[in-house]
Parts: C-alpha cells; sequence; structure tokens
C-alpha cells in the first residue's frame, strides 16, 4: 500500500492515544484536533481539498485553538 502517511499513522500502536482527539469545525474548515485539559485544542491535522488552505498559518499543526 502506497501512502505519504507514516507507519504510524496508518497502524497507530495504541488506540487510547487518539482518546481526545476530535474532528472539528475552525473556521469553516474541519481540523482534527487535540482536546487538552484547559478545553483548548492543538491542531494535528486539517482536511481540505483547497491547496492554498495548508498555506494558511491559522490552520498550522500545533497551533493551540479554542
Amino acid at each position: 500500500m502506497y501512502t505519504p502517511l507514516s507507519y504510524h499513522d496508518v497502524f497507530p500502536a495504541d488506540p487510547s492515544s487518539y482518546q481526545n482527539v476530535d474532528a472539528i469545525l475552525y473556521q469553516g474548515k474541519t481540523v482534527y484536533a487535540t482536546r487538552q485539559e484547559n478545553g483548548k485544542y492543538q491542531i494535528d491535522q486539517l482536511l481540505s481539498s483547497d491547496p492554498n488552505d495548508y498555506l494558511n498559518d491559522d490552520f498550522l499543526p500545533g497551533r493551540i485553538i479554542s
């Protein structure tokens, strides 16, 4: 199987590691984000078919959003 994702993204070692990950809408775009203890989210991945969305700093992985 060919994929640009890493082996661990396709076959995660521990399913509980995704327990706090949610698909949420942020500025009209769907992102996977990890829910933190303070109720905010940290962006893990942007899901978009528009290449320009990936150039927007608002959707950078690691960005903290509320």
